[in-house]
């Protein structure tokens, strides 16, 4: 039997760029993606994706170089771009090879179906299967949103009767609503995307948690029900889209935790969502990116 190869493309961005990379080169190949570990600040994050010899042309490389160009001209370094023949086996070694149980919080650890991970008294273990959603639970974003989760599961929450006492709002792939039912919540979650919906059902099979997490292709505004604790890890223009939405879903006493923006976004998030009637209770931060823990009065 023949070996099939396939086209490696290996492209460096600055870090804290390397979700919206993948993104990009996610969308691009059909298929997902390889994000490296961080390999210094001056070294940037190296994202691989794969292509059919017949799928990857020199218009496929003219996109590429394109879209690098257009971090170039926001003066956003280091930049580069590689490509490669690798055999199919190869690929399969590597996309398993570099996602390996991670510890996110002091409780949460997030590992893929195909590692095994004897977990120590208190840990709570999440399967996350790595593939076209965003959300792996290695961007700075997602783990302030989990940190910021668990800081705000201890809290005295209001009691809601129905079902869902958690909604994640743009979900991806998941990982924080069954980090939420994980803590012993009921979570709807909800995403616009069809394929992040379909990574997300895959991933709560994954965990057996079709009893406390529920997955629907539902606009946020479509929602009638009010929650005692609302995830929205998104951008900041979403966020500020959204704001009013999100404050209107907030049961009285409840939180919302917003992450997925640049710490220079900041003040303009805080300003429109205290605007609609919440606190601050809290900020995390790591690296350039921020977390806002809010509280309905």
């Amino acid at each position: 039997m023949v070996k099939e190869d396939w086209i490696e493309v290996r492209l460096l961005v600055p870090l804290g760029l390397e979700e919206e990379a993948a993104c990009f080169l996610t969308e691009f190949s059909g298929r997902g993606v390889i994000l490296e570990d961080e390999r210094g600040p001056e070294a940037g994050a190296l994202i691989r994706a794969y292509f059919r010899p017949e799928e990857f042309g020199a218009w496929q490389q003219e996109e590429i170089q394109k879209y690098l160009q257009g971090l170039g001209s926001r003066d956003l370094l280091p930049l580069g771009l590689e490509l490669r023949r690798v055999a199919q086996e190869d690929w399969a070694t590597a996309w398993k090879a570099h996602f390996r149980a991670l510890k996110v919080t002091p409780r949460l650890v997030v590992r893929p179906p195909w590692e095994e991970y004897a977990s120590a008294p208190g840990e709570l273990v999440i399967t996350i299967y790595p593939a076209m959603a965003f959300g792996t639970g290695r961007h700075p974003s997602t783990l302030l949103c989990l940190q910021a989760l668990e800081e705000v599961w201890g809290w005295a929450l209001p009691e809601d009767p129905k079902p869902w006492q958690v909604l994640d709002v743009g979900t991806g792939s998941g990982i924080l609503a069954l980090a939420a039912a994980r803590l012993g919540a009921g979570v709807l979650a909800i995403d616009v995307d069809p394929e992040a919906v379909a990574a997300a059902l895959e991933n709560v099979r994954l965990n057996a948690l079709e009893d406390r997490v529920w997955v629907e292709a539902t606009p946020l505004t479509a929602l009638r029900q009010q929650f005692a604790l609302i995830l929205a890890n998104l951008t900041a223009p979403d966020l500020l889209e959204m704001a009013e939405a999100l404050t209107a879903s907030l049961l009285s006493g409840g939180a919302l935790i917003i992450s997925g923006f640049l710490q220079e976004d900041r003040p303009l998030l805080e300003d429109r969502f205290l605007g609609l009637g919440v606190k601050k209770t809290g900020f995390l931060t790591a690296e350039d990116w921020g977390a806002l823990i809010l509280r309905r009065l």
